[in-house]
């Protein structure tokens, strides 16, 4: 067992690991063009390694959550190895598409387990009044991952090239491996051993799909996903429409910026005082209304203010559910329940994002559809327990 520092230092393995699933994913996003052109291939070639991750989120987010649950340890261990093993691919042929997509095939598999752990991650390992923070952790380096990524990718392009963005990509990806495996080795548990505690897969199922709540927050997080899909998409061409498309870049920025402060603070804020659905009626409705107060006043500052409101409040909505779910459901089933609820919001986020396609040469009909989303994820959070 290791001592209290080491202990609190080991455990970082995991959020980091949650930080690299996520620059491994969009590690060539912000210069998609020119890497696809170092290594020879196409434009859509290279959003294919992007569009890996939410395609096998989709297909391995149960299968994902119900190791979690049955083999905790496990889980931990084979998506470290195949973090690692990704990075290896990077490190050794930086540049050849081939390789790299076939890494890409193994994170992405690995992605949901990692994405789906952060809640039972926080019950395994932390005391009672400590999990808000650790679920609160968890998410904002996922967030923090995703700027990282955007943020880094061009200077690091522009001074080492496509060589360069994988060799770090590459690199966090096999430290934070390692790192977790490090935790899992050396920390003991101090909740029940997951391991041993196995429920029939039809018998858990059943037990899920009972509880509306679980599809209470699936269509709010579905529908939170949506929305910033549907900015980090569109929002460039859609303020090409009333000449602000130079600021699109800065103001997504600050919007996950204030995504990831929120995702720090407000879980636990909401935890302490017993507000969760107060929290989340609240992100829901300041979304809705800041959408409309874009249409009615476009200019750059409502921009940036609404948006970067909206990233502080809305982005606070995953780990807000995700506590509430370490709060309420038993440790044996936490990550096959985020399983299944992250895997019908994916499925209603790219029902949404499609949506959106007609409605992007509307600067009115673009973020009215927007509020439109957000009305309704008020109206999901209003049917939930108080408690």
């Amino acid at each position: 067992m290791a001592g209290t520092a080491s202990r609190m230092l080991l455990l970082m393995g995991f959020p980091l690991l949650v930080l690299a699933s996520q620059v491994v994913w969009v590690t060539y996003s912000p210069v998609a063009s020119h890497a696809a052109g170092d290594m020879g291939v196409s434009k859509e070639a290279m959003g294919f390694l992007v569009m890996l991750f939410p395609i096998l989120y989709i297909l391995i987010a149960y299968p994902a959550g119900r190791l979690l649950d049955t083999r905790f340890r496990l889980s931990l261990y084979a998506a470290s190895l195949a973090f690692i093993a990704t990075g290896i691919v990077r490190l050794l042929a930086p540049a050849d598409y081939t390789p790299i997509l076939a890494a890409q095939v193994v994170a992405a598999a690995a992605q949901p387990i990692v994405v789906n752990g952060i809640t039972p991650y926080s019950s395994v390992y932390y005391e009672e009044d400590k999990r808000p923070i650790a679920v609160s952790l968890g998410s904002a380096f996922m967030y923090l991952g995703m700027i990282a990524a955007m943020a880094l990718g061009a200077p690091i392009y522009y001074r080492y090239g496509v060589t360069g963005l994988s060799y770090y990509s590459g690199l966090l990806s096999i430290a934070t491996g390692v790192w977790t495996i490090a935790m899992v080795e050396r920390v003991e548990p101090l909740a029940m051993e997951v391991e041993r505690v196995h429920i029939p897969t039809l018998e858990s199922v059943k037990l899920i799909v009972k509880r509306r709540e679980v599809w209470v927050f699936a269509g709010i997080i579905g529908l939170g996903l949506a929305i910033l899909d549907i900015i980090m998409t569109w929002i460039e061409p859609v303020l090409s429409l009333v000449d602000l498309d130079a600021i699109a870049g800065n103001s997504t920025a600050l919007m996950i910026t204030a995504g990831v402060i929120g995702a720090s603070l407000l879980p636990t804020v909401s935890a302490r005082r017993s507000m969760r659905k107060k929290m989340l009626m609240t992100a829901a409705g300041v979304g809705a209304l800041s959408f409309l107060l874009i249409t009615a006043f476009p200019s750059a500052s409502t921009v940036y203010t609404m948006l970067g409101a909206t990233g502080f409040l809305l982005m606070a909505g995953l780990p807000i559910i995700f506590e509430w779910i370490e709060k309420t459901t038993p440790v044996n089933q936490q990550g096959e329940t985020i399983g299944v609820i992250m895997l019908t919001g994916h499925i209603i986020a790219v029902i949404g994002l499609a949506a959106s396609t007609p409605v992007i040469n509307s600067f009115i009909g673009f973020f009215g559809l927007l509020a439109a989303l957000a009305v309704a994820a008020f109206a999901l959070a209003s049917m939930l327990p108080r408690g």
